[in-house]
């Protein structure tokens, strides 16, 4: 495997020349989970080869804690330990403390991210080298970075995204980095992202240029709200029964379909619930929900739903829906199998315990937690 990834990299330093271009080769893996609903955590590896992929530049470990903030903004801290090969073949050690603000912004085309970053970096000594000579004090070396980007769904496992990083640093020094990538889920845990990456100097007589090719893998855990909980699957109940879905029918109508319950932090997961509101016998072959109109979202299961029934879906759940439903609120499509919207629910910001629905007045409100079973409205 490692023989592959450096011939990679040996190819992209063929299409590179020039006498202040470098040409590395980065190589990670990674693994995350969700604590709740506002915090996550993660780990990541990476190894970067330069000058052709034929020297070995640094090893090191990234560990980060992430708070979200609200619905588009959030606040990462990471810790960063590094070893970088010197001159004479041994390495030095270096640290690093990061602070990040990332925002996420969702259009009708693909999805907008923009990152603040400042960073600190200070020379380290593993506990086993002892300590600093006297009289010597580690540098430390602060750095501004502001990267935007911009990622469209290309099909429904891949995903492209272009970026632009500004880099500021300790003396005045100003650098960009172009980023170009792909990403594919290869699991439900798994993900895999090819990268090129262009680094360029600014304001340098003798400017220092880099081509990067990066290979990513990532592995996410189960949430560890509910590490052992095994989440239903899509569930049917006509008239407060479990019921099936089956057969041939019509195709549902905009008249007959809506979502009358949904819960941001239901147990043992969010939830979604949908109905036939009508008298006749119909089937929701082509209907669809989604938070992203760039995304399928949860494709509804074909079959026919018995009038008044009701349909509830499972966030990643068999049969049910691939996306999280946000705690601070957000906005939900129902498309018809044309991809017409024809219903938008706005998710409100959620109480504890609560689910939000069609009331006994009939208007969207906060309710009892009740999936599989429809308040009457008066």
């Amino acid at each position: 495997m490692r023989g592959i990834v450096l011939l990679a990299c040996a190819a992209v330093a063929v299409t590179a020349s020039g006498q202040y271009t470098d040409t590395e080769c980065w190589v990670g893996t990674g693994v995350g989970q969700s604590l709740n609903k506002t915090w996550s955590w993660s780990l990541q590896w990476e190894n970067r080869w330069t000058q052709g992929a034929s020297w070995h530049e640094q090893g090191l470990v990234d560990a980060a804690l992430e708070y979200r903030m609200n619905k588009h903004w959030d606040l990462n801290v990471q810790y960063r330990f590094a070893e970088r090969q010197q001159f004479d073949g041994g390495y030095a050690a270096r640290r690093r403390i990061a602070l990040r603000a990332i925002g996420r912004w969702k259009t009708e085309r693909g999805k907008w991210t923009t990152r603040i970053m400042t960073s600190e970096n200070w020379a380290a000594r593993p506990w086993f080298s002892g300590s600093l000579p006297e009289g010597r004090v580690a540098p430390l070396v602060p750095t501004v970075r502001s990267r935007v980007a911009y990622g469209h769904r290309v099909t429904n496992r891949l995903d492209a995204e272009l970026s632009w990083e500004v880099f500021h640093r300790q003396g005045g020094r100003w650098s960009e980095r172009w980023q170009v990538s792909l990403g594919t889920k290869l699991s439900k845990q798994w993900d895999l992202e090819l990268a090129y990456l262009w680094g360029n100097e600014w304001l340098d007589p003798d400017p220092w240029r880099s081509h990067v090719l990066r290979i990513q893998t990532s592995y996410s855990l189960r949430n560890a709200e509910r590490p052992f909980k095994r989440i239903p699957s899509t569930l049917v109940y006509a008239a407060g029964k479990r019921s099936a879905i089956k057969g041939t029918c019509p195709v549902c109508t905009s008249d007959q379909v809506r979502i009358t319950e949904i819960h941001a932090k239901g147990i043992p997961a969010d939830y979604i619930e949908v109905q036939n509101n009508s008298n006749a016998i119909c089937s929701l072959k082509g209907w669809r929900i989604t938070d992203d109109l760039t995304a399928d979202g949860w494709v509804l299961p074909e079959g026919c739903l018995a009038p008044g029934a009701v349909l509830v879906g499972y966030e990643k759940g068999r049969g049910g829906f691939p996306f999280g439903l946000s705690a601070s609120g957000e906005v939900l499509f129902l498309l018809d199998p044309e991809g017409n919207v024809k219903r938008q629910i706005q998710v409100l910001p959620s109480t504890e315990n609560r689910a939000q629905g069609i009331g006994k007045m009939g208007d969207w409100s906060f309710v009892e937690p009740s999936p599989g079973e429809v308040q009457t409205s008066n």
